[in-house]
């Protein structure tokens, strides 16, 4: 009777332990931003190509001309797409400001509120892709006496198609 029911729980402790489970893909990528033929411009140019300085590295924060609330004001200005139901989430556009305070190599991440890999409308993500690639007042990072590049991010949470938020 003993060896049965011992037989029985490992039976279905190993099969439950072999269940094909299924899990929902998270956005985990955050490290460099190589160049990608397909995507990028090549006539951007980062200055340290061995090296490019993370956001917040060391507390510089936003290099932005006006700072945050000029960027927010800028992006709200430009930003003209109607309300869309089911269009939640958030769109991060990450990108390099090289030591000129250009920008490149951009790319798009797509999420849903739980931080799934979720896809807008195709519309709204190139429209914020778009100005997110004009704006213009980017500053380089001059620290230790030198310029360097610097890897941004722009995160702009969505409700039914509406901007609610701009992070960082």
């Amino acid at each position: 009777m003993y060896s049965r029911v011992l037989f029985v729980i490992l039976y279905l402790i190993t099969l439950s332990c072999s269940e094909d489970k299924k899990q929902e893909p998270y956005f985990n990528d955050l490290g460099e931003i190589p160049f990608d033929g397909q995507l990028d411009d090549k006539n951007f140019k980062v200055c340290h190509e061995d090296l490019t300085i993370p956001f917040n590295y060391g507390g510089f924060g936003l290099i932005y001309e006006g700072e945050k609330k000029k960027l927010v004001e800028t992006i709200k200005e430009k930003f003209n797409y109607p309300q869309t139901k089911g269009q939640t989430g958030f769109i991060t556009i990450r990108f390099i400001i090289n030591c000129e305070g250009k920008t490149g190599r951009f790319r798009v991440i797509e999420m849903d509120l739980n931080l799934k890999v979720k896809k807008f409308d195709n519309n709204i993500s190139n429209e914020i892709l778009n100005i997110t690639k004009g704006l213009d007042g980017w500053k380089s990072l001059e620290r230790w006496e030198k310029a360097w590049d610097v890897q941004q991010y722009l995160t702009f949470k969505f409700e039914d198609g509406v901007i609610t938020d701009i992070l960082p």
